[in-house]
This record gives C-alpha cells, structure tokens and sequence, in this order.
C-alpha cells in the first residue's frame, strides 16, 4: 500500500497555514494510518481503523499539533482516537487491494519472471556460433595451411602496406547536444503561462496569441517584467487560498489586458534628478567665496543680469555638463 502526497500539496491554503512542524506530523501520522490498514486488511484484529495518543507520542507530536489539524480538516476523530481525512489536492487516499488481487498480481510477477528468462536464454543462444560457420572457419584454417609462409607473408604485405598513420579513420565523436540560440530558449511567455492559475487557450488561436503579444510587450522593460512577475504571484495565491474562486478566473489574455496591474506593487519612480541652477546650493558652495570678486549691478527683469548672476549661470551649466557626460559614460 502506498500513501500518495499529491504534487500541488505545497501550494493548498490549509498546508500554508500550518507550522512546518505541524506538516511533518500530519505525514507521519499518515505513513503509520496507512500502514495500519494494510495490517488490517490481513488481520483486522492487527488495528482498530485509528491512531491514539501513544501512537501520537511515538510520532514526536503534541496534542496542540494534532488540534491544528483538526481545525485545518486534516485530521478528524474517530471512535475515541483520530484518523487522517484525504483532501482533494493535498493527498489520495491509499488502496487495499483484496486477496484475489493480491493473488493476480503475484501470478503476473511469476510470469513476467519466466518471460525474462526465457529471453535472456534465447539471447545467449544466438550468440553462440552455428555450426556451419566453425566448419567454414576448419576449412579455411586448412586451405591457410597449405599456403607456405613466404607467401602468406606477402599476401599480408599486399594488404596492408598502403596504409600509414593518416589512413587511419579517427573516430567520430558522440554528437552532443547543440547549444540553444537565443530563440529556442524557453521565453518569458512559456513560464507566466505555466504559472498563471487559469487557461490559455489552444496554441497559435486567437487567445494565445494575444496572451502571447500582450506579454511580449510587458516584459520589454525590465521593471514591467518584475512588477508582472510579482502580480502573477499574488495572483495564484489568492487563487490557491480561496479568494478568487476558479471559475472567475478569466483567460490570461483577457487577465494580462485588463487585470494584470491591480496586483501589480506600484512602480518605484527614479529619483528626480537634480538641475542646477545659479541660486542653487551646489553653486552658491562654489561661488560664494568668489562673491566680492563680482559686480552686483544690474537687473534679470529689465534684460541686463549682473556681473555675479552671468557668473553664477555659467557655473550651474557647467556642473550640468558635467552630469550629462557622466550619465554619457
């Protein structure tokens, strides 16, 4: 008997909720159910159908891990003791098989047994030599032996002295697995629609196409990338928990069109990005102890700036220049 943990496990709300602790419990307690039914399918004198305290204590767990469970619906109380409940998604429930079955499968052990034998026996049979060819081989072991060695000597030269070192074939090496190209790597698109929590629709339809351009021209920018990348798994989460319920959950092309965004963290805008300016404090650290080199006389509104103002300017473009370049860089 085999008890089967179902491979979407991790993902249901009601393991998520649990401490890692608590998961390990409830998988052995599992393990020892399971393996008590399967002694009581052959004597069911050897367990009551149910797991008590001292087979709790023997697992490692507490009374307040085995009530987490029940509360989750893992776990339910039977005839004074507590049983594991098979939830859909999380794990399947073991198989007794019956004696007849028992018996069908021991007979199809035994004959797949026999078949391999008499296999391996026919393999070890044609490779051994016929007869006719160890009669070939005595006749011409004796016309060879009537040759006398000088001659069989230069049958020998004959035959091999055409052939030097370059004439000897090297070998061909194993042809290994070709290097993918930028195109035959797995895209964007195939792991958002292997993670999204609904339908794609049929490959090279109308609504796999979309899903496919919509996501092309998401994923052209970086920060879009992730922020899509972090909205799917809020996405599947809510799903897996409950809150969306799957038959509201729409088509990735329609979800990429008009949901995608409100589970989207807001982008993190850059920094503005600082212009200086003659009054700025970046110019006036550079200038202000120039300031009595400089005539203050004039008027920015009439057209004519003073001598202080034309040379606190030229400073603020010059520190602008000089950023530009760098971002150039």
């Amino acid at each position: 008997m085999w008890f089967i943990i179902d491979d979407q496990m991790a993902d249901d709300r009601r393991i998520r909720r649990l401490p890692l602790a608590t998961v390990g419990l409830w998988v052995k307690l599992c393990v020892i159910h399971s393996k008590g039914v399967s002694m009581q399918a052959k004597d069911p004198a050897a367990y009551p159908g149910h797991f008590d305290k001292l087979d709790l204590k023997d697992a490692g767990g507490t009374m307040k891990q085995l009530q987490q469970l029940v509360d989750s619906g893992l776990m339910e109380e039977h005839d004074g003791g507590w049983r594991p409940v098979y939830a859909e998604g999380i794990c399947r429930e073991p198989k007794t098989l019956t004696e007849e079955q028992r018996e069908a499968r021991r007979k199809a052990g035994s004959k797949g047994g026999r078949r391999k034998a008499a296999n391996q026996k026919a393999k070890q049979t044609s490779g051994d030599l016929p007869e006719n060819s160890q009669a070939n081989g005595e006749q011409n072991s004796s016309e060879t032996g009537s040759k006398p060695s000088s001659k069989l000597l230069e049958d020998s030269q004959a035959k091999t002295w055409h052939k030097t070192d370059t004439d000897i074939p090297s070998p061909t090496p194993p042809a290994g697995t070709a290097k993918q190209t930028a195109s035959e790597t797995p895209d964007a698109f195939a792991a958002i629609a292997e993670t999204y929590p609904g339908t794609i629709g049929a490959k090279g339809r109308k609504a796999e196409r979309e899903a496919r351009d919509l996501v092309e021209t998401i994923t052209g920018d970086p920060v879009q990338l992730a922020r899509l990348q972090a909205a799917l798994r809020r996405y599947k989460r809510a799903v897996n928990d409950g809150r969306i319920p799957p038959r509201q959950v729409p088509r990735l092309s329609t979800w990429l069109r008009d949901q995608w965004e409100t589970w989207a963290p807001e982008p993190i805008s850059p920094p503005p990005i600082h212009k200086h300016t003659w009054n700025c404090e970046h110019v006036h650290q550079l200038m202000d102890p120039h300031e009595d080199e400089y005539d203050h006389i004039g008027s920015l509104r009439s057209g004519n700036p003073s001598e202080w103002w034309k040379a606190c300017q030229a400073c603020a473009e010059e520190l602008n220049n000089q950023e530009t370049s760098k971002e150039k860089q």
